[in-house]
C-alpha cells in the first residue's frame, strides 16, 4: 500500500505563500517516508486555484522520490497531443515519476468555456484516453475522430516509463468504475462508506476482468479528507470548519457526490479524523477492502501551514510504520 498527500492548490491574491508552504510539505513527506504527492485542476474559482502541470514541474524540480500525480485532470479540455507532450516532459523532469488520475469533469464552466459541451464530454474522454495513450507509447499515426483529428501525429522523445506512464480512471459512478477498467490503467474515486466503497471496487476488478486485462495490472487509489492530532479533539477542532466549507462549495459548483451541506455525522464514515491509532483503524479498513494507494487530503481553503504540517508529520510518523 502507498500514501500520499493532496496538495493545497487554492491561492489568492497574496504572492507566493501557496506554492512554497507546497514545497515545504512535500520535503517533509519525504522526509517522512510518503510515495504521492498529488494535485488537482479547477478553474474559474473566485479565491483562485493553481494550475496542475506548473505546479508538478516546480514539485519535479524540488523531490527526488515522491511519485507526482493528479488526481484529478479534466480530461476532455486537453487535445491529447499537447497532453502526451506534457506528460512525457514531466515523465522526463522527474525521471518517471508521474502518475494521471482523470475525469470527464463536472463543472459546465469548466467545460463550455474550453469549447466542450456536457453532452460531448465523454466522446471526448474517450478519443483522448485512446489517442495519448498511444502517442505516449510511441506510435506515429493519422487520427480522424468525432472530437479529434490530425495528421502525422506522434510525441518525441518518448516517456521514460515503459511503455509509458499510468493513467487512473477517476469517478463513483458504475459508468465511470467501467469505464476506468476498460479504458485506463487504475481506478480513483473520492471515498464512500467502506461498504460502498468495497462493492465500487469488486464491481472494478470484474469490470477489469470482463475487459480482457490482467487485475493484477490494476490498482486502485482513493482520496481521504480528514486530519491527525494529538487528540481526537483537536483534530476535530483543526479541521472544522474547512472541510465542511469546501464541501458546501462543491454543493455550488454542481458536484454529484454532494446535495446539501454536510454535518460530521454526515461525512463519519468517509473521513480520517483523530489520534494516531485511531487513523490507522481507518487506514487498516481500506486496505483490507483493496485499496492500493490513500491520498490524504488534510490541508482546506483557509487552514493555515503549521496544523497542516502537523496533521502531515503525525501521519507520516505514526501512521505509516503500521503499514510497511
Amino acid at each position: 500500500m502507498e500514501f500520499g498527500i493532496y496538495l493545497n492548490q487554492y491561492g489568492d491574491t497574496r504572492a507566493d505563500f501557496e506554492f512554497e508552504a507546497a514545497f515545504e510539505q512535500a520535503a517533509l513527506m519525504e522526509d517522512v517516508g510518503y510515495d504521492i504527492a498529488a494535485v488537482g485542476e479547477r478553474h474559474f474559482y473566485e479565491d483562485g486555484f493553481y494550475e496542475p502541470f506548473t505546479f508538478l514541474s516546480a514539485l519535479g524540480a524540488r523531490t527526488d522520490t515522491l511519485t507526482l500525480a493528479t488526481n484529478i485532470l479534466i480530461l476532455p479540455v486537453y487535445h491529447p497531443i499537447h497532453l502526451a507532450e506534457r506528460i512525457t516532459a514531466l515523465d522526463h523532469l522527474t525521471n518517471g515519476r508521474t502518475n494521471w488520475g482523470v475525469s470527464l469533469g463536472y463543472r459546465e464552466s469548466e467545460l463550455v468555456n474550453f469549447g466542450v459541451g456536457m453532452d460531448d464530454r465523454v466522446g471526448r474522454f474517450l478519443e483522448s484516453i485512446s489517442v495519448a495513450k498511444r502517442l505516449l507509447e510511441g506510435e506515429r499515426f493519422d487520427y480522424d475522430g468525432d472530437h479529434i483529428q490530425f495528421d502525422d501525429g506522434f510525441v518525441r522523445p518518448e516517456p521514460v516509463q515503459d511503455p509509458r506512464p499510468r493513467f487512473w480512471g477517476g469517478g463513483n459512478a458504475e459508468v465511470a468504475i467501467k469505464r476506468a477498467a476498460y479504458r485506463c490503467d487504475g481506478f480513483t474515486a473520492a471515498v464512500t462508506e467502506p461498504e460502498q466503497l468495497r462493492d465500487d471496487i469488486e464491481f472494478y476488478y470484474d469490470s477489469v476482468e470482463e475487459a480482457g486485462k490482467d487485475p493484477d495490472d490494476a490498482e486502485v487509489t482513493i482520496m481521504v479528507d480528514g486530519f491527525v492530532g494529538e487528540t481526537t479533539d483537536e483534530a476535530y477542532d483543526a479541521l472544522e470548519p474547512y472541510m465542511l466549507d469546501l464541501h458546501e462549495k462543491y454543493i455550488k459548483w454542481g458536484n454529484p457526490e454532494f446535495d446539501s451541506r454536510p454535518t460530521w455525522d454526515d461525512v463519519e464514515d468517509q473521513i480520517m479524523v483523530g489520534t494516531p491509532a485511531e487513523v490507522a483503524e481507518k487506514v487498516e479498513t481500506y486496505r483490507d477492502i483493496g485499496v492500493d494507494n490513500l491520498i490524504f487530503r488534510t490541508q482546506f481553503p483557509g487552514m493555515s501551514q503549521e496544523p497542516a504540517l502537523e496533521s502531515i508529520r503525525r501521519f507520516g510518523e505514526d501512521v505509516l510504520p503500521e503499514f510497511e
